[in-house]
């Protein structure tokens, strides 16, 4: 089984077998992840399992992409209000992104107990679920990135090299004082929620996740989460 992880920036793609996900790639797609996927190593997967939050109009061209290329119509997860004794807290279910969906079923999928999980990416997002697999709510704030150029963008300060030097300390010029002000704001956040919904898990995905991760030694780093979460599904639909 062919797994698509298609995000904002970046989609992530792996096989799955008997013994679980295998080697993971990961490209930018530049706003067009129907033609990104072509750069994607050929495959002849059975089946194609799709998670994307990038919109209908580019799933359209998705679903056309991969049926053209691998001869097979793919299935897009959908989030769900209740799957496998996981209950959202959302009136409408659907209005929840399926990338954080995904993850809370990935967790909740292997073991029954409450949990925190966060994805770090374009958007900085978490979620909380209790031991009954209730999920309690979460909340969705500017990414590393998104800080970045929010700041950036509504101040005179030029757009000069920021690099990626983060620690949890202060800075000594205006473009470390900039990061340090997005990299603390994400880790006070995540912070924050894990002292507010203490869980015996705490755990983070997402591309930025491993620049978060060294400061917040209480989580474990799940970076192919969402895959995990899309595998567990498709297993479930199958």
């Amino acid at each position: 089984m062919l797994l698509l992880d298609i995000g904002n920036s970046r989609i992530k793609a792996a096989l799955a077998g008997s013994s679980g996900i295998e080697a993971v790639t990961a490209i930018a797609h530049d706003g067009d992840p129907a033609a990104a996927l072509l750069q994607l190593p050929e495959e002849r997967p059975e089946r194609i399992a799709v998670a994307n939050v990038t919109g209908a109009a580019h799933e359209r061209q998705i679903e056309s992409a991969l049926r053209e290329r691998h001869g097979i119509v793919p299935s897009f997860a959908r989030t769900q209000g209740e799957c496998n004794g996981l209950t959202l807290a959302y009136a409408q279910p659907q209005r929840l992104g399926v990338d954080r969906w995904l993850m809370m079923l990935a967790l909740w999928s292997e073991t029954r107990e409450a949990f925190g999980v966060a994805g770090a990416g374009t958007a900085l997002t978490y979620d909380a679920v209790d031991a009954s697999g209730r999920h309690l709510g979460g909340f969705i704030a500017a990414g590393l990135s998104a800080h970045l150029q929010a700041v950036l963008g509504a101040t005179r300060f030029g757009a000069g090299p920021l690099g990626e030097q983060y620690s949890d300390g202060l800075g000594q010029d205006t473009e470390a004082c900039v990061r340090q002000g997005a990299f603390l704001a994400c880790l006070g956040a995540l912070e924050h929620a894990a002292r507010r919904h203490p869980a015996p898990r705490q755990v983070l995905s997402g591309g930025d996740g491993p620049l978060l991760q060294p400061w917040l030694p209480d989580w474990s780093a799940r970076p192919q989460l969402v895959l995990e979460g899309l595998l567990a599904w498709a297993k479930l639909e199958s």
